[in-house]
């Protein structure tokens, strides 16, 4: 039986808008997949009714191949640990 990776949608946080527009040159130009959404949303951390510290969560969703007509064989591979 055969499974091909359709698509994923993959959520991010980064600390800056500028690392925002970063990522999405990166994704946009990576030829393993097609980029078709990519949305952004700001969010902050409060204390005591004030703001101290700002952040980003990106949701970027990869096209890998067609629903109808996939064409290439993808795994997905996530590592053993996280490196700090």
């Amino acid at each position: 039986m055969n499974k091909y990776l359709i698509n994923d949608v993959t959520t991010y946080r980064v600390g800056t808008v500028e690392e925002v527009e970063q990522l999405h040159e990166e994704l946009a130009n990576n030829p393993m997949f097609q980029l078709t959404n990519f949305s952004y949303t700001t969010k902050y951390i409060k204390e005591k009714g004030e703001i101290v510290e700002e952040y980003q969560i990106v949701k970027a969703k990869k096209v890998f191949n067609e629903e109808k007509f996939p064409e290439g064989d993808f795994y997905v591979k996530y590592g053993e640990g996280i490196e700090e």
